[in-house]
């Protein structure tokens, strides 16, 4: 066995060690009786760049009902003291002064924060969602889940051993009438539902990343206020630069552009995987595929010449599962940007239209006005309610993961279902690097007989980092 290999045996044995952990003290109403009293969940918000506060922090602030914000860490201390402001503000008077921690991990040993949203560079998310759940912490992350099928998995399990509460950033699952999410709900309830008969093909269109600046250096000082080690993370050390990291602000205000980071292989692996863990979400969700996976990957993508931004351009991806469907994937020179179910009935289409997450992300242009409206090739193929439905309270994604803390009870995004995800832009992305057809065993979680592409299910962690180390320090076998 690799020394890098995960051994679910192993974490078994040491996941003993779990139930002694400390759990938040939000007490269930069903305990306590159906009107029984309890304070807000108190939030903590890890990494306090533009989705935290553009997206994540509002997400508590729409839902003061059930929950606040007490804490903020960012290694970025600029960053964060601008997020505390407008976080102050946003709650115009409504909250106390916010505990801002540098090192993430004392906000974890802050035994006032129930619950983590831990919106950091993908390359981070595995060892956070990790140390958070085994600090007793609800998690909230954003997507992609995690950078390899071996912090994607390490993640999973953990989470589901200590019965934390998961939820992560794909909306396009449980926003409601208002925006484009309850496109994409409606078109995988009405194909999980039989509408289409069997699915022959699924295409799915993802944007493309903007183009590397020409005016920013390769090597700057770095920031008095960023602690770069600590960004850097398990990845290797390198100089800094704006562009590898996030823009740098001025006058004391942070710059919340659209990070550099997001278009490095090095800590993202670009809309394969940024996009990509929307749509082809989605597409699994739609298929029933939330406990598997493809069988076969093969895959193509131009990887521009740049100076940093080595991240892939344009794409052309296709995956086959078991039952023969073949998920196929494109940049938008090929489909529009969304996701095309074609049965035996005919097709369903989902897609965003002019809606953006935020207003420096790339893509969704249309003239759909706000959102696209659902097409088919046939309108009764999308009208009328269905028997099954996929998620309960679909209006509000971050008011799910906050009722099932208050609950205890799952989201309708069990850490499994996020890790199948996960994986799928993995393979595609592994397929678009290695560039020759690829087998993969969804339930041994490996490649056949590809020794390889096996070698890429983790990465390297440079110490004292890592999800690997995250796991020995609590006692579980790696």
């Amino acid at each position: 066995m690799r020394q890098n290999e995960f051994s679910r045996r192993g974490f078994l044995k040491g996941s003993a060690a779990v139930g002694a952990l400390a759990f938040p003290t939000i007490i269930p109403a069903r305990v306590l009786g159906q009107h029984a009293p309890s304070k807000k969940i108190q939030v903590g918000i890890i990494g306090c760049g533009r989705i935290a506060g553009g997206m994540d922090i509002p997400g508590v602030w729409h839902n003061q009902d059930l929950a606040t914000v007490v804490a903020l860490s960012d290694c970025d201390r600029q960053r964060m003291a601008t997020t505390r402001n407008k976080t102050l503000k946003l709650f115009d008077g409504d909250l106390p002064e916010l505990a801002l921690y540098q090192d993430y991990h004392e906000l974890l040993a802050d035994r006032s924060v129930d619950a983590v949203m831990i919106c950091t560079p993908d390359f981070w998310h595995a060892q956070q969602c990790v140390d958070a759940a085994l600090a007793g912490k609800d998690v909230y992350v954003q997507k992609p889940l995690a950078m390899t099928v071996y912090e994607s998995r390490a993640i999973a399990t953990v989470m589901q051993r200590t019965g934390r509460i998961f939820h992560i950033g794909t909306q396009q699952r449980s926003e409601g009438k208002s925006t484009f999410g309850a496109q994409f709900r409606k078109a995988a309830e009405y194909v999980r539902n039989g509408r289409l008969g069997a699915v022959k093909r699924i295409e799915v269109g993802l944007p493309q990343d903007p183009p590397e600046p020409a005016d920013l250096p390769l090597v700057q000082p770095v920031p008095d206020t960023l602690d770069y080690d600590k960004w850097l993370g398990y990845t290797p050390a390198e100089l800094y630069s704006e562009l590898r990291t996030h823009p740098q602000g001025k006058d004391g205000e942070a710059n919340f552009g659209r990070p550099g980071w997001m278009v490095m292989q090095a800590y993202s692996m670009g809309m394969i995987a940024n996009w990509g863990a929307h749509h082809i979400d989605i597409a699994q969700w739609a298929l029933g595929m939330e406990a598997s996976g493809p069988v076969k990957v093969r895959g193509r993508a131009e990887f521009p010449k740049r100076r940093l931004w080595d991240a892939h351009g344009k794409l052309d991806v296709r995956m086959e599962y078991a039952n023969g469907t073949l998920l196929h994937v494109a940049d938008e020179s090929l489909y529009p940007n969304g996701v095309r179910f074609i049965g035996e009935n005919g097709w369903i289409f989902c897609g965003r239209g002019s809606v953006k997450t935020m207003s420096n992300d790339p893509g969704a242009g249309g003239k759909h006005g706000r959102w696209r409206p659902l097409e088919a090739s046939r309108k009764e193929l999308i009208e009328g309610e269905v028997e099954h439905p996929l998620a309960r309270n679909p209006s509000n994604h971050h008011r799910i993961w906050l009722e099932g803390i208050r609950t205890r009870t799952p989201t309708h995004v069990l850490p499994e279902a996020a890790h199948r995800t996960t994986s799928a832009c993995i393979l595609a992305y592994t397929a678009m690097n290695l560039k020759r057809p690829l087998t993969w065993d969804p339930a041994a979680e490996r490649f056949v007989k590809d020794d390889d592409a096996n070698a890429t299910l983790s990465r390297p962690e440079r110490a004292p980092y890592g999800v690997h180390r995250a796991l020995a320090r609590a006692g579980l076998e790696i």
